[in-house]
């Protein structure tokens, strides 16, 4: 695989709108051509989506400048570079975007990018000693003043270099693992860089380790294990901070079966492992997770291969679910999506690659996802827009009755999933008129518990929990 990049729920009070998409997902890159979306960020003023191939070249390293809520500005932006899979990872420094890829030769480069789309200065090389045996071998992040470039050398350990915002090399390669590592990820606390890697032991034996590296390049402590035991931990992992601790996701192998489950686990500043979280289980197929924390939850996508879906879900700083899982991007003309996010300028940009299963023919696509938002006490009142009320009775001690409000003539859905994601009913598939409606959710057979309530209509998503309780 690669990298192209239960706790109860909330306090009943609390009503929470869901997940809001842009009405339309746009295309970026797409074309006779194998085209990868590499990686996604949003600075504010604009975002940047990088881009691996063009029509030239499937190699060729390219960006496109993205304008709030769709619209692609300017042309794409070539580097006159070449990178080796997965293509360029970017992070945005308050005034320019920094690009860095591995190439052929072994060197890791860097370019950066201004908001309008000029090349600022020329190409530069961060590292001549690159490992390309793995895609995940490489990440980086801005702490304020300086970039942490990491890197898996080609001794496979795992090194970090600080770069500045005018793309000089500060001070020399950082040795940062003690061990073999690959599939890195990193975030800053505001103090210190945490960074993760998972440790090839043997193919039936990897374990992710971790190592908190200040922001002057100064180790703090020592390698320590995050996740051991005898299940299988491979492939992506994906870091962030929401102001208190770190969550990691990654996969992990419930048992010698093929399939892996998304685990999430909390870390302090200091390095203490707290509790861990299931994202998504290994029964729905998931993979290659992403993670972004955007001042109040944190968003974890993942491609659900049971759905052959890209799916987003947001979570509490507490690792709690605060919403139900839904569909960033889907399955479309044979191609299944993969791909995930990152969070700036108050809003996520989402990217994804719908890829062919020969690899040979990719579409780049994206995506804006607004913040879910809460106001406690209080529901949404149908005002001349989409709207999706709170259940009555809440709990549910009988049929309930859910209401919701069409602006206009549309296709609506209206479904309630259960705590894993699973759609247990279908209450509403049909083109409906502009105007108040209402329906009857019946539990049936269900059990007593939480579950989610999700009407998608036009581009317009938003989920609600229900509590069944009879």
């Amino acid at each position: 695989m690669f990298k192209p990049f239960i706790s109860f729920m909330m306090a009943m009070g609390l009503a929470l709108t869901g997940a809001v998409l842009n009405a339309q997902e746009f295309p970026v890159a797409v074309g006779r051509d194998s085209t990868i979306g590499s990686c996604a960020v949003y600075g504010g003023e604009n975002g940047i989506i990088t881009i691996l191939g063009d029509t030239l070249d499937q190699s060729n390293v390219t960006a496109q400048l993205i304008g709030y809520p769709d619209s692609l500005i300017g042309a794409r932006i070539s580097i006159g570079r070449q990178a080796e899979f997965p293509g360029a990872l970017t992070a945005f420094d308050g005034t320019n975007y920094l690009l860095a890829w591995r190439e052929s030769d072994n060197s890791l480069n860097g370019q950066f990018i201004s908001t309008s789309g000029g090349l600022v200065g020329s190409y530069f090389t961060i590292a001549a000693n690159a490992s390309l045996m793995h895609p995940g071998d490489f990440g980086l992040a801005f702490n304020d003043t300086s970039y942490m470039v990491l890197f898996v050398k080609t001794d496979t350990l795992l090194y970090g270099q600080r770069v500045s915002k005018s793309g000089s090399l500060i001070g020399g390669q950082i040795q940062i693992s003690s061990n073999l590592a690959r599939d890195i990820s990193l975030a800053y606390d505001g103090a210190n860089y945490l960074t993760a890697w998972v440790e090839v032991i043997q193919d039936s034996d990897k374990d992710i380790y971790g190592q908190f590296v200040g922001g002057n390049g100064s180790l703090s402590g020592s390698n320590f294990l995050i996740d051991g035991g005898p299940n299988l931990s491979d492939n992506p992992t994906s870091l962030a901070f929401d102001g208190s601790r770190y969550l990691l996701v990654y996969h992990e192998t419930p048992d010698t079966g093929t399939k892996w489950t998304i685990m999430g686990r909390f870390i302090t500043t200091s390095g203490v492992l707290q509790d861990s979280i299931v994202v998504c289980d290994s029964i729905l197929d998931p993979g290659m997770p992403s993670i972004a924390f955007d001042g109040t939850n944190y968003l974890i996508t993942w491609s659900q291969y049971s759905i052959l879906s890209l799916l987003g879900r947001f979570w509490s700083p507490a690792g709690i679910p605060v919403d139900a899982p839904f569909v960033i991007f889907d399955y479309v003309a044979g191609k299944v999506p993969v791909g995930g996010c990152g969070f700036g300028g108050g809003k996520y940009l989402a990217v994804g690659s719908r890829m062919d299963y020969n690899f040979t023919d990719g579409d780049v696509y994206g995506r804006f996802i607004e913040p879910l938002t809460g106001v406690a006490g209080r529901e949404e009142r149908p005002t001349g827009r989409f709207a999706l009320t709170q259940n009555y009775p809440n709990p549910a001690d009988r049929p309930a009755v859910i209401s919701y409000q069409l602006p206009a003539s549309v296709f609506a859905e209206l479904k309630v999933y259960d705590m894993l994601g699973r759609a247990v009913k279908t209450l509403v598939s049909e083109h409906q008129g502009a105007g108040s409606h209402s329906v009857k959710f019946n539990p049936g057979s269900l059990g007593n518990g939480v579950y989610f309530y999700r009407l998608q209509a036009g581009g317009f998503v938003e989920t609600k929990k229900l509590v069944l309780m009879r």
